[in-house]
């Protein structure tokens, strides 16, 4: 049975302070909600999911995850940030019942970030879905991690140091590069973004086409923000990229419209467990 509980009071909540969420272990986690006043999206920065004290998830600051969910249109709550760990967007039930954030036989699990400053007067408590813990049912886990590549002119550059972990998958590619131009458009500075795996180009399309093709599948893509290579957005989760023994390169070749940096941000889907990546 599924039931929605009141996480433990979030300690040493004031400007400037680091805080964490604890989350008592024992339970499978569908998501977190974290309501929060006094304090904005983005001055809530260095998010970090950590399970016995090793980083699982990472995201830049609570814009960055609200601009996650807001691709893949996940409702979203006024003066509240939720971390997924089901895939609602998937369409087949028993495939989401699949992900989750289990907790059992784990001796930690806690969620970090840092109170920017300037925050006014914040103000944090956070909710829980839960469901029980079943041995022997696969649990998947979205684990979400950052890359920063230079793009020191414009033009064609390429990533090619992602790293592979053997036996998960990926999901998504997002490439934050927020336009910074005057141009009318506004629209985020990559592009284009190519997938190539041995060689074999999988995404030859440029981003405002991905867009459109993401939209008609029911995504919201945040153009002015992020260019993304979609793998799942039809919703199958079996069309993700099986990392695995053979594949000799993987790489993403982009076209941008300006220098800067790119914040390249990794969706993986691994099996949840102890010694995984």
């Amino acid at each position: 049975m599924k039931s929605f509980k009141r996480l433990p009071t979030i300690p040493n909540v004031a400007k400037g302070n680091g805080v964490a969420i604890t989350l008592p272990v024992g339970n499978n986690y569908e998501n977190v909600v974290l309501y929060h006043k006094g304090v904005t999206p983005e001055q809530m920065t260095n998010i970090r999911l950590e399970i016995d004290g090793r980083m699982v998830s990472e995201w830049e600051d609570g814009a960055l995850l609200a601009s996650l969910d807001a691709h893949y249109n996940r409702a979203q709550t006024d003066g509240a940030l939720t971390f997924h760990f089901n895939r609602p967007e998937l369409h087949v039930l028993g495939e989401r019942r699949f992900f989750g954030l289990d907790t059992n036989g784990f001796q930690t699990a806690t969620i970090r970030f840092d109170i920017a400053s300037d925050a006014a007067a914040p103000e944090l408590e956070a909710f829980a879905e839960v469901t029980q813990s079943i041995a022997g049912v696969p649990n998947y886990l979205t684990k979400v991690r950052r890359f920063f590549i230079p793009v020191s002119s414009v033009g064609k550059f390429e990533i090619d140091n992602i790293p592979k972990p053997a036996g998960a998958s990926i999901a998504a590619f997002h490439l934050y590069m927020p336009d910074t131009s005057d141009d009318a458009d506004a629209l985020a500075s990559v592009t284009k973004a190519e997938l190539l795996v041995d060689n074999v180009n999988w995404h030859d399309v440029d981003a405002v086409k991905a867009a459109n093709r993401q939209k008609s599948n029911g995504r919201v893509p945040q153009v002015n923000d992020s260019s993304v290579i979609d793998l799942i957005q039809d919703g199958d989760i079996r069309h993700a990229l099986v990392l695995n023994d053979t594949i000799q390169d993987m790489r993403l070749r982009c076209e941008s419209s300006a220098v800067g940096q790119v914040a390249l941000v990794v969706e993986y889907i691994d099996l949840h467990g102890a010694g995984r990546f």
